[in-house]
């Protein structure tokens, strides 16, 4: 039974953690750095065994709750002020109060304030992913999908895609007509589709026995999930149940091969401009971000750094740089990251363990699920650029 001083102790682990993972996180910024492989995982997992506590203490405040709740009925009808040994009838207003107290505290509220109890031999962690789209100084980007905006949508919706703009304002004698300005607005549809997969079977006694094992678990298939749709949102080819990534919307903008990649990348930037729209963000390949760094601007081998290349911030001609390795061949992209998003449920994304696939109760092994729903809206498909890296 959950105790209020294990509640203090829970606090103070969760206190730990943070601090542990803002220390590591500091300690790049101070030195204008990437944090190394090492430090990204020990801030990743800092995070993640700190969210686990915070959901170990609501769950010991809920318990907290109920026995408050069972203390004061038993001495409404007269039990021991301790709760223990009360006896309640199965009829009567203290009943159906315990009843819908124990309901109410035994699962959390989602987002419409509906509560749910969970089925026997699963939990369920919600993570949500991130609503907002600016990038903080001196930190590079480090996913795509950290910089999109999220919005959450029914599984089906409409939203209005611009495809083109006629600027039609002029001076207009009194009396006159007044020019009319064509906004090349139209309905697009837009379903969200699943994207999940599931761990392979794991003995239950191995995740008893390795207390770290669960959060190891959840936080790879979390980084595959991740990884997967990026490349939808990139290059899905919308068949199926394959979201419409980027590269196959029609109506952007294509900015060919001129000269060398630091030419062809500013070329789209101005392409960009000239349609009335930001630069928000480069994603490229890490083998072009590298080709970039090297490039060369005379015969004695000057670097191109410290010129339109910001290694530490990662931004090229001032705008930042997104890698990915989910980009098709030879291919980069310039985003106006007003121009675009991405939709999802109100669940986001979910991580969920069960012991009720195929015989995996008869053999005392659980799986893990990462699932979420999702949609690529390109509201603007002049705010895309798709950058040719190599010349055809």
């Amino acid at each position: 039974m959950m105790t209020k001083t294990k509640l203090a102790d829970l606090q103070k682990a969760a206190n730990e953690h943070v601090a542990h993972a803002r220390e590591v996180a500091e300690k790049a910024h101070r030195e204008s750095r990437d944090m190394t492989a090492d430090e990204q995982r020990s801030f990743d997992a800092a995070i993640t065994k700190g969210r686990d506590v915070l959901e170990q203490i609501k769950s010991g405040k809920r318990d907290l709750d109920i026995m408050d709740e069972a203390k004061s009925l038993a001495r409404e009808i007269g039990g021991p002020a301790d709760g223990s040994g009360a006896h309640l009838a199965l009829t009567g207003a203290s009943v159906k109060g315990l009843a819908r107290t124990i309901a109410t505290n035994m699962a959390p509220a989602d987002r419409t304030g509906r509560k749910a109890l969970l089925p026997a031999g699963s939990t369920v962690t919600s993570v949500p992913m991130l609503a907002e789209s600016p990038v903080a100084l001196g930190r590079p980007v480090q996913s795509l999908l950290d910089v999109l905006t999220v919005v959450q949508r029914a599984p089906k919706y409409t939203y209005l895609r611009q495809t083109s703009r006629t600027n039609n304002a002029a001076p207009v004698a009194m009396g006159a007509t007044k020019p009319t300005t064509v906004l090349g607005l139209e309905e697009a549809p837009g379903t969200l589709h699943v994207v999940a997969h599931l761990s392979e079977p794991i003995p239950k006694y191995w995740l008893a026995d390795a207390a770290s094992l669960e959060l190891f678990v959840a936080d790879e298939l979390l980084f595959g999930l991740r990884q997967a749709l990026e490349a939808q949102v990139l290059k899905g080819n919308g068949t199926g149940e394959n979201l419409t990534g980027f590269v196959n919307v029609s109506g952007t903008q294509a900015q060919a091969f001129a000269t060398d990649l630091l030419t062809t990348t500013r070329a789209a930037i101005t392409k960009l401009e000239t349609a009335g729209h930001e630069a928000g963000t480069f994603v490229l390949s890490p083998a072009d971000w590298e080709k970039l760094e090297l490039a060369r601007t005379d015969t004695a081998g000057q670097l191109e750094l410290g010129g339109p290349i910001d290694r530490a911030a990662r931004k090229l001609w001032g705008v930042p740089v997104t890698l990915s390795l989910g980009l098709p061949a030879a291919t980069g992209l310039l985003l106006d990251l007003s121009a675009v998003g991405l939709s999802t449920d109100s669940s986001g994304i979910e991580t969920t363990w069960s012991e009720n696939v195929s015989d995996d109760f008869a053999k005392n092994q659980l799986r893990a699920r990462v699932e979420g729903r999702f949609e690529v809206d390109v509201m603007q498909p002049l705010g895309v650029v798709e950058i040719a890296t190599v010349a055809a």
